[in-house]
């Protein structure tokens, strides 16, 4: 892949999201999307940066040297607006997953939708009715049951949808919408934050699904490192939140003159610590992925995850702080309206909420138990190139 066409890519992002702060602010609501937002997305390359490239992609996080390009790209999506920066992770979730276990001929149909403006997205949370999937006499398939966390509902119209087969194995299926019977309901969908990001309950109502719409064979969604490792993705989203915290609490200070007050100065340079801290576990994450792509062993899946987990655990504790931080800084002045503390962080503090927080961080500490490694060697590649 040409750096430079990368760069372009990675520059693209960072000037959608800057652009992006002020519709944020006015579509922070769960009736309201993004438009323009997405509508400038559309515009440049960033839909197909995940395709290959022979299907007229730029293989982003397919390829070693690519994974820092990628979480670059979320982070300054996120950085303007966490909403679209969530939205664009589950597209470029999605072609990853078409990459890994679509065959030839829907890698083709798919990059094909994306370069036409379809957004893709990943639906796997549901609702206690659960989806499942009947198959017809002519050996094509009903979709029925719905999704809830659905994120992107009526905006997202090729969505990777998992659902139960007969023998209670797990598919994914990509789903034209524009073409499936569905019920979109929004009144499941009301948070403290992300409201935009229009994450409503689905329902499918006999949605035809065709073989061609069959992606991978059952059960290879759960499969590692890359269900788990995907949480690198989320994390690059969530720190660019984290980053404009920061922009906005110096620029709140120098506005109103407090640039003297050396409490605010202290707690200035810890949120500038904390957003650098994030950045070199982004930086390192990036490295990890490179390296696994270039030694895809079991063993190196293993400490993949085992990284993906404290890289992720991290920002959520980066995040955390850097609002804690910014809360004191601003005061309740700061978190009113024209200003976006508020918002940004009632979205953040929304989107840290992802699962299993406290099962992936017990699974680091197990790791460290069961090595006899030094702690200061276990994630040094370096060393576990030589020793392999």
């Amino acid at each position: 892949m040409n750096k430079s066409k990368l760069e372009k890519l990675v520059i693209s992002a960072q000037i959608i999201g800057k652009s992006s702060l002020s519709e944020a602010a006015e579509t922070d609501s769960v009736s309201c999307f993004a438009e323009q937002t997405l509508a400038k997305i559309k515009d440049t390359e960033l839909l197909t940066a995940c395709v290959p490239k022979k299907y007229g992609g730029h293989n982003v996080g397919l390829r070693s040297g690519t994974n820092l390009e990628l979480l670059k790209i979320l982070k300054y999506i996120g950085k303007g607006n966490l909403v679209m920066g969530r939205i664009l992770e589950g597209h470029f979730n999605a072609q990853l997953l078409i990459n890994q276990f679509g065959s030839e001929k829907q890698k083709k149909l798919f990059a094909a939708d994306a370069s036409q403006g379809k957004l893709f997205g990943v639906w796997n949370t549901q609702s206690e009715v659960g989806t499942f999937l009947s198959k017809k006499k002519n050996g094509s398939y009903h979709l029925d049951g719905s999704k809830t966390f659905a994120t992107g509902s009526d905006y997202v119209t090729r969505p990777i949808v998992t659902a139960a087969k007969k023998d209670g194995s797990w598919q994914m299926c990509v789903v034209p919408l524009d073409e499936a019977n569905v019920i979109s309901d929004p009144s499941w969908w009301n948070p403290m934050g992300m409201k935009a990001s229009r994450s409503f309950k689905m329902t499918f109502v006999k949605a035809h699904i065709t073989k061609i719409n069959l992606l991978g064979s059952a059960g290879d969604y759960y499969l590692q490192p890359s269900f788990s490792s995907g949480a690198v993705r989320f994390a690059a989203v969530q720190l660019g939140a984290a980053e404009q915290l920061l922009d906005e609490t110096r620029n709140y200070l120098k506005a109103l003159n407090r640039i003297q007050d050396p409490f605010q100065n202290m707690r200035l340079g810890q949120m500038a610590i904390e957003v650098e801290s994030g950045n070199l576990w982004l930086n390192a994450a990036a490295t990890r992925m490179d390296h696994y792509m270039q030694k895809p062993t079991i063993k190196e899946g293993e400490h993949f995850i085992i990284y993906a987990n404290m890289m992720r655990t991290a920002i959520e504790q980066i995040c955390t702080e850097v609002i804690n931080l910014c809360q004191k800084c601003v005061g309740a002045r700061g978190l009113n309206k024209p200003y976006h503390f508020g918002r940004i962080i009632r979205d953040l503090s929304t989107y840290l909420r992802q699962p299993a927080p406290d099962a992936v961080l017990a699974d680091v500490g197990k790791c460290l138990l069961h090595s006899n490694i030094s702690s200061g060697k276990i994630w040094d590649l370096s060393f576990n190139k030589t020793k392999s």
